[in-house]
């Protein structure tokens, strides 16, 4: 069972199973990737059977929403959080207005998890997602002490983009922040017995009419035996 959360510091609120809100939502295993289909109003949102023993990998991307910025401090508290370079500079640049100005971002996450027994070797890989973190290793490898994670943008390595990680356990949730390197990798330290996401967040200015910013985030979430 899988539950949507959308929210901060790895809590929030929970949401059903509503295709309305998703362009994908699939399950890959060893027999392949198969989309998921629910029940309208579901929750949790993912209820199933493993096919195959080994890594799973559950995906999921919505459809794009939009926000609107009411307050300038909200942009600039939101670019700082999410080590978004340059983009305050670009907005005065451009001289957009300090308020009413919007945004239209989408969300690509996966989260990975262990069903049977272990193998060190075992891999997932890239699913093809406009913006991915992809696992280079198995995070549920006992020996593992760290695990290497690509960034993809369109397929291709997103350098110098932070990766926020948040690792939540008994005594409650720790972040840590780093930036990928120029080819898009990063290595992420494991704790045993954590719950593990890795998030980050890339933005642009937006083509269409209406709409000022474009943004994607990208996340993965495993938890840690």
């Amino acid at each position: 069972m899988a539950s949507l959360r959308v929210g901060q510091n790895y809590d929030g609120e929970t949401f059903p199973y509503l295709s309305s809100r998703f362009l994908r939502f699939t399950v890959t295993d060893a027999s392949g990737t198969r989309g998921y289909r629910g029940h309208q109003g579901d929750q949790p949102a993912l209820r199933t059977e493993a096919m195959k023993p080994g890594l799973t990998v559950l995906t999921y991307v919505s459809k794009p929403s939009t926000l609107v910025y009411r307050k300038w401090e909200t942009f600039l508290n939101y670019t700082t959080n999410e080590g978004l370079l340059g983009a305050v500079e670009a907005h005065l640049d451009a001289d957009l207005p300090k308020t009413g100005f919007r945004e239209d971002y989408q969300r690509h996450t996966k989260a990975m998890i262990q069903v049977g027994p272990v193998d060190p070797a075992a891999r997932e890989g890239a699913q093809g997602l406009d913006f991915e973190l992809v696992a280079l290793g198995n995070p549920f490898d006992p020996e593992a002490k760290t695990l290497r994670v690509r960034l993809l943008r369109f397929g291709e390595p997103a350098p110098d983009v932070q990766i926020a990680i948040f690792r939540k356990g008994q005594d409650g949730t720790a972040v840590e922040k780093l930036r990928t390197d120029d080819e898009g990798y990063a290595e992420i330290e494991l704790e045993n017995g954590v719950r593990h996401l890795l998030n980050a967040v890339i933005m642009d200015r937006s083509e269409q009419s209406g709409v000022d910013w474009e943004s994607d985030w990208a996340s993965l979430t495993f938890a840690r035996p």
